[in-house]
């Protein structure tokens, strides 16, 4: 039996090793037998020794042809299926692997998790429907030498989906395996790049020893291109008006937008679906200063658990804090708190929605400009300033896992759970997203005015009333970008696409520049979440309109990447694979909103009015002056011009 399995293992490698676009040209069965006498089977084979004895379109494999190449991507030389058979006893050995070329050289991080291959698993008919992603496990790559980097070797970890694995999805007279792109990381990059690899491989027959024939290979296969669509996805967002949650709360809609061909439309028709991934999480609470030595002081407590209250910790922390009382006691309710003492007693019971023991997000943002015009003393006084994207990312990347809780679920990253919350939004999913959103899906956008009476307005902002209304009903997910919806103020263009008004110049330049290639920019709103920003007291704070700190709460969409696009044409359904790269969506942290103070407003009426009163009998001097003043000029040209007169009458 060991012999019989033996000889199997030999055949299978030489014919592996001999087909198509495994394309492997026969090994000496003499180094085939060494190589299993030394228990190396086929995963452990050296890549460049299989690449150097096999053949690549029917030619033998020359180093030559893939040389480093700083003008080429990343591409596939060969995909290999590995002694595949319908035999029940003989699937063991059954196996995909991908033999990857790297022209630039890049410092690929081989092993990551993040490495992966995009296959198609579902069919109707001819034309793939469906589009997944597979792990790629390192069997050999070029780590040394002249070739260093040049070529890798991984092999495509199947697992089930839907049920089915990639043995039970193929037919053993025709193997299909549709691949469209691969994602690989390189070292200082924190999301894998996405490589355009597409192809189509047919395998038909089988290795010797593992078909109806044993004595003989009849494995043979075939390579067609595979149609798939390059997306650079550009990524933008939008917060309205104060939300139906309340006080505090914001509507924030994430927006990717991408260019598509117009050839595609006129092949498929409009398009129907966009299929995406993300992993979604809830930051902690931020919390934001323009005092540079309270942002120092905090500094010291990053990352440390101080419990729910430490008193040896000098300060503390809240926010959305409302008071009332009922009977003898004195209800206390917070929003967040962070070592704020909440000892129930006789006369005070305290109740906080978002306790949190930990202070992992803190940033410094000296304070931002006022409105800057001439009314701008009817507003409240800015906290402090905005924290940009590219902040809050670079902070996440960089924060030190002290606490050893562990990470977050995220295609394997290392990201500390610390800094996320262990719930998100009602009715979203925490952690993996996959998701399929159709053009005829629409959302509604509602404000505070949609379920909360002028009393509950007086209530939570007394006479500093903020614009609370703007409803967005029936909100498309997938909207097509037209020239007119660019024209007019940043403003008006923001609130009409929904998107950041800061992102608005640069989306008329993509907008621009997709026209002339002959493209259609279309939005993807692909998810509706809540913004939390509020004014925070804390030690040595005296009342909230002195301030100079805020908290924030958002959410964040990691590793977020589009499969696919579905194009509907009278019917008739196309899915087309995307290569995209994957991206991390996370926005930045703006302070509350100025709010306009209604008792300064009408202080200043009063004196403005009594100014009125006050210099209402000096009016009609005031004006004699001022009509002096205006026709002086005139009196001045008219004295000239006379006195030239005279003087030409003398000659």
């Amino acid at each position: 039996m060991r012999a019989e399995k033996l000889k199997r293992y030999i055949f299978c490698v030489i014919a592996i090793m001999m087909v198509g676009c495994s394309v492997m040209k026969a090994v000496q069965p003499t180094a085939i037998i060494q190589a299993k006498a030394q228990e190396v089977t086929f995963e452990e084979r050296n890549v460049l020794e299989d690449l150097q004895s096999s053949t690549v379109n029917g030619q033998p494999f020359d180093i030559k042809d893939y040389p480093f190449d700083e003008s080429k991507d990343i591409q596939i030389i060969t995909f290999v299926e590995y002694c595949y058979s319908y035999k029940v006893n003989l699937q063991d050995n059954y196996g995909l692997y991908i033999y990857v070329y790297n022209p630039k050289g890049r410092n690929i991080v081989a092993e990551s998790s993040q490495n992966k291959v995009q296959m198609a698993i579902a069919y109707n008919e001819d034309k793939p429907t469906s589009y997944t992603k597979f792990n790629l496990k390192l069997c050999s790559k070029v780590d040394s030498g002249s070739y260093k980097n040049l070529f890798y070797k991984y092999k495509v970890i199947d697992r089930e989906v839907n049920g089915k694995t990639f043995y039970d999805r193929v037919n053993s007279n025709e193997r299909r395996y549709d691949i469209s792109g691969i994602e690989l990381l390189t070292y200082g990059e924190t999301n894998a790049t996405e490589y355009t690899v597409g192809g189509t491989y047919r395998f038909s027959g089988y290795a010797k020893g593992y078909g109806p024939d044993e004595m003989e290979s009849t494995l043979s296969c075939t390579v067609t291109d595979l149609e798939t669509l390059k997306l650079e996805v550009q990524h933008t967002n939008y917060r309205t008006n104060v939300s139906s949650l309340g006080k505090d709360h914001y509507n924030e809609v994430n927006t990717v937008y991408f260019a598509v061909p117009e050839r595609i439309y006129e092949a498929y028709g409009k398009l129907q679906k966009i299929r995406a991934e993300w992993w979604e999480y809830t930051t902690k609470m931020a919390v934001v200063t323009s005092n540079e030595e309270f942002y120092n002081t905090m500094l010291n407590y990053i990352g440390v658990d101080v419990g729910e209250y430490d008193p040896t910790v000098p300060f503390y922390l809240y926010s959305g804090y409302d008071g009332n009382i009922t009977g003898l006691a004195t209800i206390h309710n917070y929003e967040w708190a962070y070592n704020r003492e909440m000892k129930n007693t006789i006369n005070d019971v305290y109740h906080c929605k978002n306790k949190s023991g930990i202070l992992p997000l803190v940033f410094y943002a000296p304070n931002a400009d006022s409105i800057g015009d001439i009314f701008s003393f009817l507003y409240s006084s800015p906290v402090a300033g905005d924290v940009q994207s590219s902040i809050v990312k670079d902070y996440i990347y960089n924060y030190t896992n002290d606490l050893g809780n562990g990470y977050i679920d995220c295609n394997g990253r290392s990201i500390s759970v610390d800094l996320f919350e262990s719930f998100v939004d009602d009715g979203r999913t925490m952690g993996y997203n996959d998701r399929t959103i159709d053009l005829e899906d629409t959302f509604d956008l509602n404000s505070y005015d949609s379920n909360h009476s002028w009393w509950d307005k007086l209530w939570d902002y007394g006479f500093s009333w903020p614009k609370t209304n703007g409803d967005y009903m029936d909100v498309q997910p997938i909207y097509e970008v037209k020239e007119s919806d660019l024209t007019g103020e940043d403003n008006d263009i923001s609130e009409k696409l929904i998107i950041n008004e800061n992102d608005v110049s640069e989306l008329k330049e993509y907008y621009t520049k997709a026209k002339e290639e002959n493209k259609r920019v279309v939005l993807f709103r692909f998810a509706s979440t809540d913004y939390y920003t509020a004014k925070a007291m804390r030690t040595g704070v005296s009342n909230l309109d002195k301030t100079d700190t805020y908290v924030a709460q958002m959410t964040v969409f990691l590793d977020f990447d589009i499969i696919e696009l579905t194009f509907n044409k009278d019917g008739e359904y196309r899915v087309i694979p995307v290569v995209s790269s994957p991206v991390d969506l996370v926005n930045g942290y703006t302070s509350p909103p100025l709010e306009f103070d209604w008792l300064k407003a009408i202080l200043g009426i009063i004196l403005l009015v009594f100014l009125v009163m006050l210099l209402l009998p000096l009016i009609p001097s005031i004006v004699a002056v001022i009509l002096w003043v205006i026709t002086l000029p005139v009196k001045l040209i008219r004295a000239v011009v006379q006195k030239l007169n005279k003087t030409k009458k003398r000659k």
